[in-house]
């Protein structure tokens, strides 16, 4: 079962290639995110070389402001996180190493959204989309 990192000091020695900081919200610095996700991202970080997290946990009213979801989208979670992409290879390099991984596949030009929020709490939603 995930925990939530809400303070620096609950930083994982092991997450040694990002930094808490990355996973504030950018408008209240607010820190709230889930420990499998940031798991995830530094298994994917071993094997794929460096990652540029451009976005991860958004409050609410950052969310509103920035996301067609509203106040209660993926970001909201402390589960999803959005990351840069340097060109046509490296987008197919994330996407083919998280497909299997996550539950949420966003594919953008300049970045990818990824997310691990279970199915049955977004039911409506689809596993990949294009933006």
């Amino acid at each position: 079962m995930s925990t939530y990192i809400r303070e620096h000091t609950d930083w994982k020695e092991n997450w040694v290639n990002f930094k808490p900081t990355e996973f504030e919200c950018s408008c209240c610095q607010t820190l709230d995110i889930s420990s499998d996700l940031v798991d995830l991202l530094q298994e994917a970080r071993n094997i794929l070389g460096p990652l540029q997290i451009t976005s991860a946990y958004r409050c609410p009213s950052h969310n509103a402001s920035v996301s067609s979801t509203g106040e209660s989208g993926p970001h909201t979670t402390g589960k999803a996180v959005d990351l840069h992409v340097s060109n046509s290879q490296h987008r197919k390099q994330l996407i083919d190493y998280f497909t299997n991984k996550v539950t949420g596949l966003g594919i953008a030009k300049t970045f990818i959204h990824i997310d691990i929020i279970p199915q049955a709490e977004l039911s409506n939603r689809p596993n990949c989309w294009l933006y």
